[in-house]
């Protein structure tokens, strides 16, 4: 009998220049050695980083000591998070029906390929589940007698998902005129939810921040579906430095980010039904002082991008 089977489904890794970070993940992912592995690196961002650039890329392969169907895909110049990671995704999707993306900060258990596993074959076909979250910043708050939960609060830190999810999201905004509570208000947990969200989205939309992970919660809200969740943690994210391209939105959450939970016991077979009481809960526990972190994060992203970064690093060394 094989004891040390290839696992089947398709990984996404993302990587850019934290070569320390990103050895994490891949020795987590040889782990479970998978048929097919894909990986995007953005490119640098000025001369100075062409060689972290080069190094990370060539650490990371290095690590891949079994055989698998290797793609690598790698840009000259640098895209940022906006454009490289979608169009990362777009490029996986055109190959796999399914799939599991991580990024180079974010370090899953042992239990975390099994959950996904199980769950992308289950949930297949309903439409109701836009993706399987891995990460559950406070699971504290979670009902352990259920082994996941359905949410209305994703996370992209340690995900699977499917084609027909990742074909109704684009990374642009046109206009957020008709997005309002009035008409999700049937479907939202949460009036200050919505708000959070709509926030991060203008803040996107004028380029204030570049990334992609609110367009990600809002392509579930505007398509009212569901995340996954697990009731325990079964990713840590290890990025929390002056590195990463949003240090402030990881440190808004780092006292919660290293947690990590134990074995998740056939995770199939725990059938839910969405209750919205887990996500008010959990958003108001999380949350707290949430009109203060409302105003601190507009203030915040009214100075300039070297500014944020200077701010960041002296709170959150």
């Amino acid at each position: 009998m094989r004891t040390n089977r290839q696992f089947d489904v398709p990984i996404l890794f993302i990587i850019f220049r934290r070569k320390n970070t990103a050895l994490q993940v891949i020795e987590a992912i040889a782990k479970v050695k998978p048929k097919k592995l894909y990986i995007s690196q953005d490119g640098p961002r000025n001369q100075e980083e062409k060689q972290e650039v080069l190094e990370t890329r060539k650490a990371v392969l290095s690590k891949i000591n079994w055989d698998c169907d290797l793609t690598v895909w790698t840009h000259d110049q640098n895209l940022g998070l906006r454009k490289h990671i979608p169009g990362a995704l777009d490029r996986f999707f055109k190959k796999e029906e399914y799939g599991i993306y991580l990024e180079d900060d974010t370090v899953p258990n042992k239990y975390f390929f099994s959950y996904q596993k199980d769950l992308l074959d289950k949930y297949k076909n309903d439409k109701n589940i836009f993706s399987i979250s891995g990460t559950n910043l406070y699971p504290k708050f979670s009902n352990k007698d259920n082994l996941y939960y359905l949410s209305q609060i994703g996370s992209v830190w340690g995900m699977g998902t499917w084609r027909r999810s990742w074909n109704k999201y684009s990374s642009k905004i046109q206009s957020l005129k008709n997005f309002n509570y009035a008409e999700y208000k049937n479907f939202v947990f949460s009036r200050k939810y919505f708000i959070y969200i709509k926030l991060f989205l203008n803040l996107v939309k004028s380029n204030k921040i570049n990334t992609w992970d609110y367009q990600y919660s809002y392509t579930a809200i505007k398509n009212r579906i569901f995340f996954i969740t697990p009731s325990i943690n079964l990713v840590k994210n290890i990025g929390i430095n002056n590195k990463g391209t949003n240090m402030f939105l990881q440190n808004y959450n780092s006292k919660y980010s290293k947690v990590s939970g134990n074995q998740l016991s056939n995770p199939a077979s725990n059938d839910q039904i969405y209750v919205k009481d887990n996500d008010i809960d959990y958003f108001n526990r999380f949350y707290k002082y949430f009109y203060l972190r409302i105003f601190l994060n507009i203030i915040f992203y009214l100075f300039p991008e070297s500014l944020r970064r200077s701010i960041t690093k002296l709170f959150f060394r």
